[in-house]
């Protein structure tokens, strides 16, 4: 298919902020434009910072026609099955999850390749994570239950991060971990070196398709490694001002730019 006057054979997509908008429910015309743009010849890839159990869940209908970028790229499955995954040593996770703890008015959940994990004494929490992640987030008294590898860790500000803390926390761990504004609040770690873009190097080795043949949406700083990387990339226009400049054009609406694609182009 041609786009923008460039072969295009994948696309990728952000969900939250971007494929999702600001819901937390995809849209079931997705299904049907997936398959569309497959039938033309062109593959899409879920590429999030969500955990794959949720990310599966969303597309329940395709989950086994497309692969998942996972964790900010920490993990790529398909058809149901890891095909790489990356993981931080549990040394490191536990001194990052006692700085974690120190931070007022925050709280945290830590990731498995195929579980998600919070403190069974944050209720709260937990009640609101349930309300809009399914399925359930595990609930442990301590981290050190958690008997599988941790991809990635996570810590929320209801109101927005703090900058002086992302500040603290990229000061200390740059050198070990990737620092990630993930928007909404959300600031991930994962192992230094693991981002989106990376993901997408490694998913298209595996697929055998070329990078510059590609096209991504995104709308956070999780998702500009992923924008370096594709031929064409897209910024929401809700995107902050350093993510939309990082990106080759703006868009309001994925699922609208979609439509367009298969109308407006040529195979």
């Amino acid at each position: 298919m041609q786009i923008h006057g460039k072969k295009i054979t994948t696309i990728f997509s952000d969900l939250d902020g971007t494929l999702l908008g600001q819901g937390q429910k995809l849209d079931p015309a997705a299904f049907g434009l997936i398959r569309q743009l497959k039938e033309r010849g062109v593959s899409f890839v879920a590429a999030s910072g969500r955990q794959y159990k949720n990310m599966r869940l969303l597309f329940e209908p395709i989950a086994d026609e497309i692969p998942f970028i996972c964790e900010n790229g920490s993990l790529i499955v398909k058809n149901d099955k890891t095909v790489y995954a990356k993981s931080i040593p549990r040394e490191l996770c536990f001194e990052l999850l006692a700085d974690l703890s120190a931070v007022p008015g925050t709280e945290n959940i830590v990731s498995s390749e195929r579980e998600l994990y919070t403190l069974a004494s944050r209720t709260d929490f937990i009640r609101l994570m349930n309300a809009t992640l399914k399925p359930a987030v595990h609930v442990v008294d301590d981290y050190q239950e958690i008997a599988g590898r941790i991809n990635k860790i996570s810590i929320w500000w209801q109101q927005g991060i703090a900058a002086n803390w992302e500040s603290w926390f990229h000061e200390k761990y740059d050198d070990r971990l990737q620092v990630t504004d993930s928007g909404n609040g959300w600031l991930d770690f994962t192992m230094a070196g693991v981002n989106k873009g990376n993901a997408l190097r490694r998913l298209a080795e595996s697929e055998g398709f070329l990078l510059a043949e590609s096209l991504c949406f995104g709308d956070s700083e999780n998702d500009i490694a992923m924008f370096r990387e594709c031929g064409i990339s897209y910024s929401m226009a809700t995107g902050r001002e350093h993510v939309r400049a990082e990106a080759d054009y703006i868009c309001d609406n994925v699922l609208e730019t979609l439509r367009g694609f298969l109308s407006d182009s040529t195979d």
